[in-house]
Parts: structure tokens; C-alpha cells; sequence
């Protein structure tokens, strides 16, 4: 049977706490492996682009396969698509714990990344449909944000303590190895927990398009990942421009399709619509701005004040923490005061603690980072506040027949947002440190001025944000929700 799984009941959360399991490791291992990095290069002799593909190629494949999984969930069954990506993310990670050479350990992480890809866009889509009920719906997406936030900090605190403690003398290898046990565990509730569900409006995947997306979505994304490290030779150069124009012509070409009424893709519905797309773009732009910030603040506690990998990985413990509280707490109060003001206050409060860090390390250099407490506090504040409730107000808007491509596109989204985010928003850092050390500054306050320039580039982009909000409707369906029965097993 197709449809909605049940509202309300004791089954419908106990699926969101299994599929909330598999979303939570695949956020950690976006995160674990930055702090085990070097351990990994000395003891499988990899050399420094060896490393960075280990890192990158996970993203990559993560990022460009979203979309496709999306998809795939609501032609052949959500439920069916997030047990086939944890059984293959599952496999990925036992064939990273196992890996022998930098060869192998690239192939598993991407098809770690892979797996992933189709895993992550059912997590949402399973939310989406489970909850019919706004309010509980708003409270699962609050738990959601509140799991995503501590996979990001537990997998740095994680891999640093595993890395250090060398469990059985296996050294890094724990750090992939952790994902088999808690993988199989989540498999085995899946069906007992999990209701399928799938498009009732679903037509057959559409191969080529989907094909000309993962080239494309390739072509786009590897030189953002890869541009700064290599120099941006002009090769990666011309791919971003064939991406980009591409893209460019794909979307006008469905666009025009769309409105002459001829057959297009299911997912150029979505595109066609104002409020998803709106919904989308704000998205992809609050997503930009997490992982400088973040990469900034631990350049910051590590190479200006010699912290470790893992005291620089407890330092984000507040700030996650803050994440998981407010995540919840907008989970709760979002239908009361209505998506646009819980947005609103999420990107000015975002736009508010990145001026402060600003002006803290302008006005008071020797009192950091310690100074930095509360700003990065206000900031998790406004993470939470914005980042679930955005999802949840997107899709919100979408029938269930497109909860799965929706769900694709928002985390593809996400996931550009944060890769371009990372190629974009640290120039500043960047322009700022080499501007103080050219001028013979010290390199603490080099770094501060870095951090400094970064603070106030993420406050400026999150002021823009909460600017776009009023014309963004988040909410407003896209689709028809056709009636449908919940389907258990």
C-alpha cells in the first residue's frame, strides 16, 4: 500500500527515533574524520591529496546524490530506499575500519557518501509523511535539529577521543568501525518501526535527467570543494562555468515545458513553484554560512591558541547544546507564533551573534576565546531557531506525493550551501589574515582580525536572510495531498 504512515501513535515515534539513528551517523562521519585526518595520513602513508579526497569525496558524493535519493524514495518506497542506504552506508563504514591502503579508503568513503545520499532525504520525507498533525510534525522536525546538532560536535569530540585512546591498539579505525553495530541495530528496527510510504503520483524514475543532474551536480561541486586547495587551476574553473550554465539552461527549458504543459520531471513541479523554490534558496544561503563559522572558530582555538583537536571539538559543546535546546523548543511554539517570525528571529539572532564576535574580537583579543562564549551561544540559539523550522516550513508546503524529491532538493541544498559556503565565506578570513601578517601583526591577532572578518561576513549574509523572509511564503502547498493509507509492512 501507498501513502502516509500513521499520525500521532507510538509507532510513528518510534520510527522517527530509528530513522533519526541513521540521520545521526551519517551527519557524524561528515565531522569525525576531520580531527582523525592526521592519523590516518601517518599510518596508512597517505600523502596530503590522499587525505583530503578521504575528507572531500565523502561530501561530494553525499551532495550530489541527494537529489537522485530523494527521488528514488518516492518511486519506490521511503522506507525501502532508508534501509538500502544504511545497509550500504553500514558496509561503507566496515570497509573504511578495514581499509589497507589511501585507495581503498577513498572508494569507501565515497560510497559512505553514497549511502548517505539515499538515506538522508528519507529521514525528512518519513517525517513529512508519518506527522500529519502540524504541530507533532513540528516537534519531530524540532527533534531532528536537535540530533543533527550533536552529531555535529559528537563527531569531532568522538573522533579526537577515539583517536587518542587507540582502542585495541586499532588506532583511528574505531572511529568508522563505531557506525557497524548502531547501523545494524537501527536495520533491525526499521521494518518493525518504519511505515513505507511512497508517491501515489510517482511516474518511473527519469534516467537521463537524473544522470545529467549527477554530471552536472559534479561538475558544480568539485571545484568548489577542491578550488582553494589546488589554486583554481583553470580547468576546475571551466567546470564551475559548464555547471553553471547548464544548470542555468536546464532549469529555463523544464520552466518553459511546465508552462506549455508538457511532460517534465516531477521535480520541475517543485521548481516551479515560488514558495519552494523561496524556501530553498533561504536554506542553501543559512547553510553557507555554519561551516566557515565553524572551520574559522577552530582555526581559531587551534592554531592562534594551541588548543587540541579535541578541547578545540569540547569547545563547540555549548554552542551544540544551545542548538539542541532551541531545535526543540521552536519544535514546539512554531504553529503558535508561525514559521516566518520563528525564521525571522533565527537569522537576525544568527545576523546578532555574528556582529558581537565581531566587536569581541576587535574590542578585547587578549580575553579570547573564552570571551566568545556567549556570542557562539546566541549563535547555536539562532541555529536552532532557523535551520529545522526551515525545513519544516518548506515542506510544510509540499503534497505528499513530492515529499521525497522535495526532501532531496532542500538537503542537496543544504549540503551546497555548505560547500559553497566553505569556497565563498572564508576569503574574508583569508584576505584579513594575510592583510595583518603582511603588515607585521602577531599572529594571534592576526587570527582574531581573521575571525573578525568572518564573524561580520556571516552577519551580514543573515541579515540579508531574514530580509528575503517576507518574500518567501513557507507553508503554502505546491501540490495536491491526495488521501492515501498507511502501509506497515
Amino acid at each position: 500500500m501507498t501513502g502516509t504512515a500513521q499520525t500521532d501513535s507510538a509507532y510513528s515515534w518510534l520510527g522517527l527515533a530509528t530513522v533519526l539513528t541513521g540521520a545521526f551517523i551519517a551527519m557524524m562521519d561528515t565531522f569525525i574524520v576531520n580531527v582523525a585526518a592526521p592519523s590516518i595520513q601517518a599510518d596508512l602513508r597517505a600523502n596530503t591529496a590522499d587525505t583530503e579526497f578521504v575528507i572531500a569525496g565523502y561530501t561530494l558524493t553525499y551532495a550530489v546524490g541527494l537529489i537522485t535519493g530523494g527521488r528514488l524514495g518516492d518511486v519506490y518506497g521511503r522506507r525501502r530506499m532508508f534501509t538500502l542506504g544504511l545497509a550500504g552506508f553500514t558496509a561503507a563504514s566496515l570497509m573504511c575500519g578495514l581499509a589497507g591502503s589511501p585507495g581503498e579508503l577513498i572508494v569507501a568513503r565515497l560510497s559512505q557518501g553514497a549511502a548517505a545520499a539515499i538515506l538522508s532525504p528519507q529521514v525528512l520525507a518519513i517525517i513529512r509523511t508519518s506527522f500529519t498533525d502540524p504541530q507533532q510534525r513540528a516537534r519531530a522536525f524540532g527533534l531532528m535539529g536537535a540530533v543533527q546538532a550533536l552529531a555535529s560536535v559528537f563527531g569531532q569530540i568522538l573522533g579526537g577521543a577515539v583517536t587518542q585512546a587507540d582502542l585495541l591498539g586499532l588506532g583511528w579505525r574505531p572511529v568508522f568501525l563505531i557506525n557497524v553495530p548502531i547501523g545494524i541495530a537501527a536495520l533491525l528496527l526499521t521494518r518493525r518501526t518504519v511505515a513505507e510510504s511512497r508517491s501515489p503520483a510517482a511516474g518511473p524514475v527519469h534516467w537521463g535527467g537524473t544522470l545529467f543532474g549527477v554530471v552536472t551536480l559534479s561538475l558544480l561541486l568539485l571545484p568548489l570543494i577542491e578550488g582553494q586547495q589546488l589554486g583554481w587551476p583553470g580547468w576546475l574553473v571551466g567546470m564551475l562555468l559548464v555547471a553553471v550554465a547548464a544548470l542555468t539552461v536546464f532549469v529555463i527549458t523544464q520552466l518553459r515545458r511546465a508552462k506549455g504543459g508538457a511532460a517534465t520531471p516531477p521535480n520541475a513541479e517543485l521548481l516551479a513553484s515560488r514558495s519552494f523554490v523561496g524556501g530553498a534558496t533561504v536554506v542553501l544561503l543559512f547553510s553557507a554560512t555554519m561551516p566557515p563559522l565553524y572551520l574559522g572558530y577552530t582555526i581559531l582555538l587551534q592554531d592562534s591558541y594551541g588548543r587540541s583537536p579535541l578541547q578545540a571539538g569540547l569547545a563547540f559543546a555549548p554552542l551544540a547544546t544551545a542548538v539542541a535546546i532551541s531545535s526543540f523548543i521552536a519544535g514546539r511554539f512554531l504553529r503558535r507564533v508561525g514559521a516566518r517570525t520563528v525564521l525571522a528571529a533565527g537569522a537576525v539572532l544568527h545576523g546578532v551573534g555574528g556582529g558581537v564576535a565581531l566587536w569581541i574580537c576587535l574590542a578585547r583579543p587578549a580575553g579570547l576565546p573564552e570571551s566568545l562564549l556567549p556570542s557562539m551561544v546566541v549563535i547555536g540559539i539562532a541555529e536552532g531557531l532557523f535551520v529545522a523550522p526551515s525545513l519544516n516550513a518548506v515542506l510544510d508546503g509540499v503534497g505528499v506525493e513530492h515529499a521525497g524529491g522535495a526532501a532531496g532538493i532542500l538537503t542537496s541544498m543544504q549540503r551546497l550551501g555548505n560547500v559553497l559556503g566553505t569556497a565563498v565565506l572564508m576569503l574574508p578570513f583569508l584576505a584579513a589574515f594575510d592583510q595583518a601578517r603582511a603588515a607585521g601583526t602577531a599572529p594571534t591577532e592576526a587570527y582574531s582580525r581573521a575571525f573578525a572578518a568572518l564573524c561580520g561576513t556571516v552577519a551580514l549574509v543573515s541579515l540579508l536572510i531574514a530580509a528575503l523572509l517576507p518574500f518567501v511564503s513557507p507553508g503554502r502547498a505546491t501540490a495536491r495531498q491526495p488521501r492515501s493509507s498507511p502501509a506497515r509492512r
